[in-house]
């Protein structure tokens, strides 16, 4: 699809579930798909509420990895500043050193965090989806359960604080 009409039908789409006016604006004036990526990532929590269609998403295949968004495909990724894991998405995601990032998984999303080092990570658990995390060394993971299972486990001095958010 042509960018202009993508930018239009995202705009649209963001229209119908009643998108603020500054967002929609941001959308119809993105200067590249990258752009758009970014706003997805920043309008977060407006998307996970308002699901695209997969033709919309197609438009961003190969390209969104890269910004950390995953929808029914493999994850393998190493301190991104963000994940977003929607669908059947499978793999893992590690973090080390002082990196600092956040994780969405929801769907039926399957995932392992490793996490070493002084790395701080927050992770938001929703639906059906499966986390797995594992924090060494001094790392700092705070888990935000909407739904879905977590397992974790510890070694050193690391951290894990799970927030119950199924209320």
């Amino acid at each position: 699809m042509e960018f202009q009409q993508l930018k239009k039908r995202l705009a649209e789409e963001a229209k119908a579930n009643e998108i603020c006016e500054e967002w929609y604006n941001h959308i119809l004036n993105a200067p590249s798909k990258e752009r758009l990526l970014t706003l997805f990532v920043k309008g977060l929590d407006f998307c996970l509420k308002n699901e695209f269609t997969d033709d919309l998403w197609a438009e961003f295949q190969g390209m969104r990895q890269h910004y950390g968004v995953f929808k029914n495909e493999p994850i393998e990724v190493k301190d991104l500043r963000n994940v977003v894991a929607f669908g059947t998405s499978e793999g893992t995601a590690e973090f080390t050193g002082f990196h600092v990032a956040q994780i969405w998984a929801r769907d039926n999303v399957k995932i392992s965090i490793k996490t070493s080092g002084y790395a701080y990570i927050t992770v938001d658990i929703a639906d059906r989806a499966e986390v797995e995390i594992t924090a060494s060394d001094a790392a700092r993971v705070s888990v935000f359960l909407h739904g879905g299972n977590y397992t974790g486990s510890t070694t050193d001095n690391a951290r894990i604080k799970v927030i119950d958010k199924r209320n």
